[in-house]
């Protein structure tokens, strides 16, 4: 083998080295690009996501003024309106300068600002119609819910922009991160790489001395060559010898540790002339663990989790040790590589704050599609969800409304509405969570709940819903308002769930008779003078029905249905005195209403005459009177 003279050995040992630098200092350069890449894309996306907050919270100000003044005429309900439409066109300029780079985005904008103008002549024709026609006339435009269509399809296609955006976001964060971990890896193996060729040159100028004279200046040269490229590299290189003495430090080393090379020094000195720290702790990091003592004993390490304490700031760093062995194996020089990782930190924590608000995304998204109608599709998230998803399931459907609510709300301003629909439905929906059900859809004042389990589920929860209802009126008593009532209908069968609507808006809905019938049901307690009624399929689901206060009061035709329907009422909420005495007239009541459908109205009439001498509230044996009267009268004509 060809032995190399001392001058070949300095210039390879040159060549090396530069390469390795290069291409360290390189990847340095792209990486601190990148990063900053990576942040100036976040600004703009952040910025994005601002502006759409924007124009969709400018439009629901002017929506909401309109609302205003079509109920109270009063024109400083309007200042909301005119606000937003003075605004509103510069932020759409402004949202589409900012994703002027993003076709999705100029895609989607090209169908929003459209929606957006038909939102505002919609809203400005409301109010045209109110000053010209009056509230009612207004009042008819606004229940068509074509501005609610309108709303929803903006607000989809702005959903949809704030995905897109955020979706990139985190695509460029990973990348991002991908490159900073490669980068650091590359720093490290580069540098040891370096010293240890550095090392190598040395050790032969050094054996080669006596011999080559005329190669110091040469050795001088590339000493000075190699400092240079040391002092250029954006990290920390620390050098010390087997005995601990520092040996060598870089400008960047000398920065973090605030000092420079103190020559007197040994490896159990260390801790107290550099002194780095556990992440958030007043001490010392452990002895036997720092990366140099390591590296003095053979082992090469990395540690992440160590923090130098400057005077005015803490530096989180990463530390890479290595030890350099001689041709016996002993130890001769121990480097240590130190990265200040504090962008790297920054760039975690955003992360994290952005994951945070991605499940607090996710969390809100439950609000309007519950979690229970996912599981019952099958799919693990909102995104899984796809047009025409749909299953078959045996269910039970409550449905709940407030008597005389459009004359009740009519005596509150819109602001107390809501108050007052929120507060009565957040009351309501807890109760059917505990019963193992979970509410579809709010229609206005009214409640669509479904239960999975067993018809006593859905039972339970009617019960319990009335039982609030009285704490809920002993509140509003306290409050000097109304007490409210309400009718429950609940049957059981089959329907089907799924997803309905189109490409810019979906909703998930139930569709069966079982579902109509349940709602027929509801309307029903109007006439009967009743709380809570159910079918004869939910009456006979029941695991035990003489758990509960119940009676069959009639058999009827509801409306779209060809066959009878037998109607059963649940009276366990009903006041004391009124379910006592329902209890004591059951076996009176049911033969009463046996008769009657016999038609033998005198005899019935005399048996519900009775039931109201001992119970004067009960409401159907007052109805039922009053048929048996109309019958009578009618037979004897």
């Amino acid at each position: 083998m060809m032995k190399l003279s001392i001058q070949q050995k300095i210039v390879v040992g040159f060549g090396l080295t530069s390469s390795l630098i290069v291409i360290v200092s390189l990847s340095g350069y792209y990486s601190a690009f990148r990063l900053r890449e990576a942040n100036h894309k976040e600004l703009h996306a952040k910025k994005v996501l601002t502006k759409l907050e924007e124009v969709l919270a400018e439009i629901t100000d002017a929506e909401t003024g309109q609302r205003g003044y079509l109920l109270t005429g009063k024109p400083r309900y309007l200042e909301p309106y005119k606000k937003a439409i003075d605004k509103v066109e510069d932020d759409l300029k402004q949202l589409q300068a900012l994703t002027a780079d993003n076709p999705y985005h100029q895609k989607k904008l090209d169908i929003v600002v459209p929606l957006i103008d038909e939102k505002f002549t919609e809203l400005q024709q409301t109010i045209n119609v109110r000053n010209q026609q009056g509230l009612d006339a207004a009042l008819e435009i606004v229940n068509t819910n074509q501005g609610k269509l309108i709303m929803d399809q903006i607000r989809e296609v702005f959903s949809k922009m704030k995905a897109e955006e955020e979706r990139l976001f985190q695509a460029r964060a990973q990348r991002t991160q991908g490159t900073v971990h490669t980068t650091i890896w590359i720093f490290s193996i580069g540098l040891a790489f370096d010293l240890g060729i550095l090392v190598f040159v040395y050790s032969h100028i050094y054996r080669e001395i006596h011999q080559r004279l005329q190669a110091q200046d040469q050795l001088r040269d590339s000493e000075s060559r190699l400092t240079q490229f040391l002092e250029a590299i954006p990290v920390g290189v620390f050098v010390v010898d087997h005995h601990g003495t520092p040996y060598y430090a870089n400008q960047t080393a000398k920065k973090l540790f605030g000092q420079g090379i103190i020559p007197k020094n040994s490896a159990n000195l260390f801790p107290e002339v550099y002194p780095v720290y556990s992440p958030k702790a007043e001490k010392v990091y452990p002895h036997n663990l720092e990366p140099i003592i390591q590296a003095l004993n053979g082992k090469s390490s990395i540690h992440d989790g160590i923090e130098i304490h400057q005077p005015d700031k803490i530096v989180p760093i990463e530390i890479l040790g290595t030890p350099i062995f001689d041709d016996k194996g002993n130890v001769t020089y121990a480097i240590v590589v130190l990265n200040d990782i504090t962008e790297r930190k920054w760039a975690e924590a955003e992360r994290l704050k952005f994951t945070c608000r991605l499940n607090q995304l996710n969390q809100a998204f439950s609000r309007f599609v519950p979690g229970q109608f996912l599981q019952l599709l099958n799919k693990e998230s909102i995104a899984d969800v796809k047009l025409g998803d749909q299953v078959e399931k045996d269910m039970s459907i409550l449905f709940s409304d407030i008597r005389d609510f459009t004359a009740l709300s009519e005596g509150m301003t819109p602001e107390e509405n809501f108050k007052f629909i929120n507060s009565y439905l957040s009351r309501m929906e807890s109760i059917i969570i505990k019963n193992q059900g979970f509410v579809d859809k709010y229609i206005g004042d009214a409640i669509m709940a479904l239960f999975s389990g067993s018809a006593d589920d859905a039972v339970k929860a009617g019960i319990a819903m009335l039982n609030q209802l009285v704490e809920y009126n002993q509140h509003r008593a306290n409050c000097n308002y109304r007490a409210i009532k309400i009718g429950m209908g609940i049957n059981t069968g089959t329907l089907m769930l799924g997803t309905v609507g189109g490409y810019n808006r979906m909703d998930t809905t139930v569709i069966s008779d079982a579902v109509n019938l349940a709602a027929r049901l509801e309307g029903l307690t109007k006439n009967y003078g009743v709380s809570l009624l159910i079918s004869h399929h939910t009456f006979k689901e029941l695991q035990n029905p003489s758990d509960y206060a119940i009676r069959m009061i009639d058999h009827v035709k509801v409306k779209g249905k060809s066959e009878l329907v037998t109607v059963y009422e649940v009276f366990d909420a009903d006041l004391p005195d009124v379910r006592e005495g329902k209890l004591a007239n059951q076996d009176q009541f049911a033969l009463a209403l046996s008769l009657y459908s016999q038609q033998a109205y005198a005899e019935a009439l005399q048996l519900f005459e009775a039931c109201l001498r001992q119970n004067q509230a009960d409401q159907v044996a007052q109805i039922y009177q009053q048929r048996c009267h109309l019958n009578s009268n009618t037979n004897a004509v």
